[in-house]
């Protein structure tokens, strides 16, 4: 980090702390996410108005955000984290509080719900393949089907270090056909085009022609498709969805993830927070605006249309570290 940048990083936590200093005497609520403002702005927006809990949001990355609520420790100003994905909390359980307060507890799927009650999933979605409409590109229907010649130098990808790549390939490990994994070892090969930039620009790339096929998370080509942005609604326009699936039938998925700082000032109002994440309006909302799969049962939108593999969501934390080696290897050999 240049001096510059890291001027600019003091400053905001200097101010961010000032500011809940003088907020101290009003209902409050301090969450740290991993997700850009726009994407949980309504959620936050309908908490604020239903309980009257003023939010304060410190958005960053993931690293970042958890590097420094170990370095705050007892003097953490975080209550509750907001994850883009599950497996950023895997190795931090011990930064957070149980969560015996919530009490729609008993009614979430158990593979939703950590076994140590430390975190709890608000979403689903999965990572899907794309393709222009227009195209012959056959598809993989299978993971096992990536081992294939005919895929090769046809996709655009996100980095493949990103939490989104890692989680899916943990959750593969988990499958006890090797088919399923084994394509990664051989990851690069696959690719069109050096892997820069996030999952909307990959879909931007596809709809230009400059691969046949993307990977990228489902609710960003949802998002484009509802977005201001007259060019971005014209190139999702172009792309079909198709979601591969495991040698089980099984389709991968991750989840979005809700977490209590062990050392939260504001425990009352963050366990407020976090059941507001589980009401069935707000899952509602995470269909119907975020274009994300919600997690309970009583909200019916958006139905999920593909067999999601969930029971592999913490079974896949087990295998991060196979995944991270593979990762890293991959990473350091890409075009």
């Amino acid at each position: 980090m240049n001096k510059s940048k890291l001027f600019l990083f003091l400053l905001f936590w200097v101010h961010f702390d000032q500011a809940i200093a003088l907020q101290s005497s009003q209902p409050q609520v301090n969450v740290y996410s991993f997700r850009k403002y726009k994407l949980i702005q309504p959620v936050i927006h309908a908490f604020e108005q239903e309980t009257g809990i003023s939010v304060n949001l410190v958005n960053g990355k993931s690293q970042q955000l958890l590097s420094r609520l170990r370095t705050d420790g007892i003097n953490s100003q975080a209550d509750v984290l907001l994850t883009s994905d599950l497996i950023q909390l895997h190795d931090y359980k011990d930064l957070l509080r149980p969560l015996d307060e919530i009490g729609s507890w008993h009614i979430i799927n158990p593979a939703f719900k950590d076994d140590d009650k430390r975190w709890v999933s608000v979403s689903m979605r999965t990572r899907a393949i794309f393709r222009r409409k227009a195209s012959n590109t056959p598809l993989p229907q299978v993971y096992s089907d990536l081992n294939k010649p005919q895929f090769k130098g046809k996709f655009c990808i996100r980095q493949w270090s990103h939490s989104y790549n890692l989680a899916l390939a943990s959750i593969l490990y988990t499958s006890s056909y090797s088919g399923d994994y084994m394509w990664l070892e051989q990851a690069n090969t696959l690719l069109a085009k050096r892997p820069v930039g996030g999952d909307r620009d990959q879909l931007r790339a596809l709809a230009l022609g400059q691969c046949e096929l993307a990977f990228a998370n489902h609710y960003y080509w949802l998002m484009m498709h509802h977005s201001d942005n007259k060019r971005d609604k014209i190139l999702a326009e172009q792309l079909e969805i198709h979601h591969i699936k495991m040698h089980s039938g099984k389709t991968p998925v991750s989840t979005t993830t809700a977490a209590i700082s062990r050392h939260a000032p504001n425990a009352k109002a963050a366990m407020q927070f976090v059941e507001f994440l589980l009401k069935p309006s707000t899952q509602s909302m995470y269909a119907e605006l975020l274009h994300e799969y919600p997690v309970l049962g009583s909200a019916q939108y958006n139905r999920v249309p593909f067999h999601p593999a969930i029971e592999q969501i913490k079974q896949g934390l087990k295998q991060v570290k196979r995944a991270q080696a593979v990762i890293k290897s991959i990473s350091e050999n890409h075009l």
